[in-house]
């Protein structure tokens, strides 16, 4: 895709944008969008910002200021993470390529809305033209060049820095200055730590700092990949999710993976590439709408007033419907109490995981994740082909992390 293109679905996105804030009772007025590169050296200088890779220099950023109205009547600006909190959920469910500074782990930059090139395509496979190494493991997991002067995409940058923290932790070399913030801003501290890697563990003596995507660097740094999904598996396959919802279901996934049998390697990815579109890489525990478009639907079980936002979608793989809460909750003996409480699906971490598991179960997709078959099993969970390019942005990342080829 065209930069040009990438820029102007990042206007369309940001009209959106501003329309929801509207809807949600904000007054917004408009902050920076275009930086030049002497103005982001200046920024770098004066610590407003660790990078010189900024959206913000590719027009694909943009800062806004929103205001509540106080008792006084007066508009109020805020930089407050939960209140502005759904305005980046917003933001980050209109695209995949779509980033809040509010998510950031390094610092909290909530006014700050970007788009991150690329992002919402299907990552490349890439042919190695080099000596194989034993193992296929993160072929593909990144997809432009990570170093000095180089192209330095965000979620390659992080990709690389918790994979180096990963090495690190499994004492294959020591980082120079203490564990990497996986934020994907590339600065000297990311850099001292790729050359350390290639110093102490590569053995090259004039280390390039640099990772590309078919190379040494890259296939060493993932032999340091754990052998089964876990927690620090799905932080390099969830690049937008939480520390807290990571911890939240990493343990229930692997239990529910095993007691569905979801237990290949082909078939973990295709599942974790599902849940992970459906759930937004595990920020959304239920549907953002509304689920007032659900009611009156009859296919749904939705026959009395107020079915329809009662029992919108919740779960990793939403579950919609009152037939369809009923029919779980008689599967796992508490029908009753899913009725009258359907949020605990949305709110019961054990549920909000187990009913992507039933539903897999149920529609029998095992045998369409063995066959390796993307479209049928969107369809199967969506109805349609909704998300199909980050279902497969995600099917091909979980596969590289797996060691599919």
């Amino acid at each position: 895709m065209s930069l040009l293109r990438e820029q102007s679905i990042f206007l369309q996105h940001v009209v959106e944008l501003l329309h929801k804030a509207d809807e949600l009772g904000f007054q917004a007025s408009g902050g920076e969008l275009y930086r030049t590169p002497e103005q982001q050296a200046l920024h770098v200088q004066n610590g407003r910002s660790q990078t010189m890779s900024s959206q913000h220099l590719k027009r694909l950023a943009i800062d806004l200021n929103f205001f509540r109205e106080g008792l006084d009547g007066q508009a109020r600006l805020t930089y407050d993470v939960e209140e502005l909190r759904p305005l980046g959920q917003y933001w980050e469910s209109l695209d995949a390529a779509n980033r809040w500074g509010g998510n950031w782990n390094s610092f909290k930059d909530t006014p700050h809305f970007e788009r991150r090139e690329g992002s919402a395509l299907a990552a490349p496979v890439i042919a190695v033209t080099a000596t194989p190494p034993s193992s296929r493991r993160g072929s593909g997991l990144i997809t432009g060049n990570v170093g000095a002067s180089c192209s330095n995409q965000r979620d390659d940058v992080e990709t690389v820095q918790r994979l180096l923290n990963l090495c690190s932790q499994q004492q294959r070399f020591a980082l120079p200055e203490g564990q990497l913030t996986p934020d994907g801003a590339y600065g000297a501290k990311t850099l001292a730590a790729v050359m350390a890697f290639q110093r102490s563990v590569i053995g090259e003596q004039e280390p390039s700092g640099r990772v590309e995507p078919v190379s040494a660097t890259l296939a060493s740094l993932c032999e340091s990949l754990p052998a089964s999904v876990d927690g620090t598996l799905l932080a390099l396959l969830y690049l937008r999710a939480s520390d807290d919802d990571l911890a939240l279901f990493g343990e229930r996934l692997g239990k529910v993976m095993a007691n569905r049998q979801i237990d290949t390697p082909l078939r973990q990815a295709h599942f974790l590439a599902q849940i992970g579109h459906e759930s937004g890489e595990f920020r959304f525990h239920a549907e953002i709408a509304s689920g007032e478009a659900y009611q009156g639907r009859i296919d749904l079980g939705n026959l009395q007033p107020g079915d329809g936002r009662r029992f919108k979608g919740r779960g990793l793989i939403q579950l919609t419907g009152r037939a369809n809460y009923a029919e779980y909750g008689r599967a796992i003996g508490r029908e009753d109490e899913l009725l009258s409480k359907p949020e605990l699906v949305e709110t019961d971490a054990d549920l909000c995981v187990d009913v992507a598991g039933w539903f897999w179960a149920k529609r029998g997709l095992n045998a369409i994740a063995d066959a390796d078959d993307l479209s049928t099993l969107t369809k199967r969970i969506n109805g349609g082909l909704n998300g199909l390019d980050d279902r497969r942005r995600l099917l091909n990342r979980s596969k590289s992390l797996l060691g599919i080829s």
